[in-house]
């Protein structure tokens, strides 16, 4: 059987090392055939070489790992993304349900990657436009989601972050209510989509069940029950034990 070839993409050299020597130790089914350490040479590299795996850096010299994959009007290959550890990153990959691999290396995980990768490839079950829909909803700069995917029946809605009025738990599903007045409901839970909330500083959680953005906020009440209006008319109460700590943060936003 043909080997899978691979590239790797990693702005330092060791790095870069360390995945040949590993994929050549762990999985013979496949082959390096290039490496690079920025984004300008990676994007002629994958041109050039054609992979059908691509070992990827998240940040490079020149740009992000998904700037790289931008350049591409389709991605005909699979990617494993390489990250040192940070939380949020590695909790959009699960989100996602994306291929990663945490700086340091861990040989045993790195090789059920690669098994993961060689069945896929096996299978022709790579989907070209799986990883362009995901990308729609990142900053591709910042490398962070500013943009929900919501599935509705066949469809994925994106919602804009900076869109949403508030965020509600209902059960075991999360409600999300917009600026136009349009309500979207997800059935994870609201704790899968706290990682993304706690990253943008205009959206505050105000009690267990909801998260409010405080530039549609338009009025508080000043007794000892709190209430925010929001601008669309909904009123939400904030505990009395947050009420100081909830104020003093929509003062300092004013």
């Amino acid at each position: 059987m043909k080997n899978i070839r691979a590239v790797v993409i990693d702005d330092e050299a060791s790095n870069r090392r360390l995945i040949i020597k590993l994929v050549s130790k762990l999985n013979s089914a496949f082959e390096i055939v290039g490496e690079a350490n920025n984004v300008s040479s990676a994007f002629e590299l994958i041109k050039n070489s054609k992979p059908e795996l691509v070992f990827l850096d998240i940040k490079m010299p020149g740009g992000t790992g998904f700037i790289l994959l931008d350049m591409f009007e389709e991605i005909h290959f699979e990617v494993v993304f390489i990250s040192g550890f940070d939380f949020y990153a590695v909790k959009a990959f699960e989100f996602n349900a994306l291929d990663y691999v945490l700086k340091p290396i861990n040989p045993i995980k790195f090789a059920r990657t690669l098994n993961k990768v060689q069945l896929r490839v096996k299978n022709k079950s790579t989907e070209s436009g799986d990883l362009k829909e995901v990308m729609k909803s990142y900053d591709l700069k910042e490398l962070v989601i500013s943009k929900i995917p919501i599935h509705s029946g066949n469809n994925v809605m994106l919602i804009n972050i900076k869109d949403i009025v508030y965020i509600k738990s209902e059960d075991t599903c999360t409600l999300f209510k917009t600026g136009t007045s349009e309500k979207y409901t997800s059935s994870k839970e609201l704790s899968d989509f706290e990682f993304i909330l706690e990253n943008h500083p205009y959206l505050v959680r105000v009690n267990k069940s909801t998260y409010v953005n405080l530039n549609f906020v338009s009025s508080y009440s000043k007794g000892l029950t709190c209430f925010l209006t929001m601008k669309d008319g909904t009123e939400i109460e904030i505990p009395r034990r947050v009420k100081s700590k909830m104020l003093a943060v929509l003062s300092s936003n004013r």
